[in-house]
């Protein structure tokens, strides 16, 4: 039966996450993993087959238009990162307390190794409607996930005859302290935008086949918005920013002198500053951008992306790879960008964040500190009409709330949507339709306890856990003395 157990709980874990999103099922994932185990004593075995289960679930979204043998290459790596989970039981009865930190401790290697990391099925990154979701504005995604898997932990104890009411009541009440934290809602300007969401002709990895038909699908989408906002009798604001998402420009637009042009006749015509996204070539490399474009003056402030995506935008491993097949050939590399940069427009300090950045949890810190408002900028064409698009905009609200931002998320083809401080949604598209959102943001500058703490948040958290562990498995052993 431990199979059967193990194998329900990855499916229950993997059901915490969106589209489905209940968060609750991911504290009683862990309690049913625990008691798997505690029921069979095969620990490696219940590990591996939870983590398969959970990760092949949870990123099914990615073998859409890759096909299989990338989507269980990628399963098989992240299961390998569970297999340490097994050694918990040289801990002897009570190693399950020590499994919130280990199993955090191997989430956190998983976001940063190898390629860079892949953290896309952090624990925390499910909770984003839970009560404590809040936790995030102390101490980011990591102290969330440690508040979840305490809290399975307390569940496999509450469930577990003549356990006592100790630890359940401490793990719950330090995870719930989360309600108590209040919602950031101070003073701060407000900002209009307007975010495209123009489609594309074709969905999968050939989305941009035929050469600037993405760009020209979000300039009439733009001016279809616009007009209908001037002729709204005042009825809709006119917004401050116009926000266009990755890949909508699929043509270098400083080497395309046609494109450049009309997009500088659309600023100029509106008089409204707008930010692109534009994959350009720079000294014969690629490079994914993100460019202010501003009327009268045209291309100002251009970032580039930092966190590449692997095996998307760069290819780890290409000799060994092609071995096997001579697709990774068939991939060029683009090139990083080295540092962040903020668009300026008005009272707005607008970091840009590409889509697969989303996860890296340094590099949005270092965007956060120096601005006011955060933009998402994503294509999902590749993964259109899966769970992908769910899935990265519940991130983005984890990170709304960790470091107090609004966030326009905009994307080719949706979920586009507005994100307050709080990480609630105030506006989104439907998928795979032409559409725009105009709304009013909050420009807010307030640093959250997590951006006081800095970058090694996530070492405090551990060490949370670690005691947590070690405290209990301490008290358990003397009770039993007696």
């Amino acid at each position: 039966m431990f199979a059967l157990y193990a194998f329900l709980s990855g499916i229950l874990l993997s059901a915490a996450f969106k589209p489905i999103g209940l968060w609750f099922a991911a504290p009683l994932a862990i309690a049913l993993l625990i008691y798997a185990i505690k029921s069979s004593e095969k620990y490696f075995r219940s590990f591996v087959i939870f983590a398969c289960t959970f990760n092949a679930a949870g990123l099914i979204w990615s073998n859409k238009y890759v096909g299989i043998a990338p989507w269980l290459a990628l399963v098989l790596l992240q299961t390998i990162f569970y297999l340490p989970l097994g050694f918990l039981k040289r801990l002897g009865e009570y190693w399950y307390f020590y499994l919130p930190v280990s199993f955090l401790a191997l989430e956190e290697l998983r976001a940063r190794f190898p390629f860079g990391g892949f953290g896309w099925l952090r624990i925390g990154f499910s909770q984003v409607d839970a009560p404590y979701a809040r936790l995030a504005s102390v101490g980011g995604v990591s102290l969330l996930s440690l508040a979840t898997l305490l809290l399975g932990v307390a569940a496999f104890q509450l469930a577990k005859r003549g356990s006592g009411l100790t630890l359940p009541a401490i793990a719950i009440a330090l995870t719930l302290s989360g309600i108590f934290i209040m919602p950031n809602n101070s003073p701060r300007q407000t900002f209009q935008v307007l975010a495209v969401q123009g489609s594309v002709p074709k969905l999968g990895l050939d989305f941009n086949e035929r050469a600037t038909e993405v760009f020209y699908r979000h300039l009439i989408a733009t001016e279809k918005a616009l007009v209908a906002i001037d002729s709204s009798n005042g009825k809709e604001t006119k917004p401050d920013l116009v926000i266009w998402p990755e890949n909508s420009v699929d043509v270098d637009p400083f080497k395309n002198q046609k494109i450049g042009v009309a997009i500088s006749a659309l600023v100029d015509k509106y008089n409204i500053p707008m930010i692109i996204g534009a994959v350009l070539r720079t000294n014969g490399q690629l490079q994914n951008a993100s460019i202010l474009w501003e009327p009268k003056v045209g291309a100002t402030t251009n970032y580039i992306k930092r966190h590449l995506t692997p095996f998307g935008e760069v290819m780890p491993v290409r000799s060994a790879l092609t071995f096997f097949s001579d697709l990774p050939n068939q991939i060029e590399d683009f090139s990083p960008g080295k540092s962040a940069v903020i668009h300026k427009v008005g009272q707005g300090k607008v970091a840009p964040i590409i889509c697969f950045e989303l996860i890296d949890d340094r590099l949005i810190q270092s965007s956060a500190d120096s601005s006011n408002l955060f933009v998402v900028q994503t294509n999902s064409a590749t993964f259109a009409n899966t769970a992908e698009s769910a899935q990265q905009l519940a991130i983005t609200r984890i990170r709304s709330i960790e470091h107090a931002r609004y966030s326009v998320s905009v994307s080719t083809v949706g979920i586009s949507a507005i994100v307050d401080t709080n990480g609630i949604v105030l506006k989104s598209t439907k998928e795979n339709i032409a559409t725009s959102i105009n709304g009013a943001v909050a420009l807010n500058a307030t640093r959250t306890i997590y951006d006081r703490v800095g970058e090694f948040a996530w070492v405090l958290v551990l060490l949370i856990g670690l005691g947590f562990g070690a405290g209990l498995s301490y008290a358990a052993r003397m009770a039993n003395r007696r």
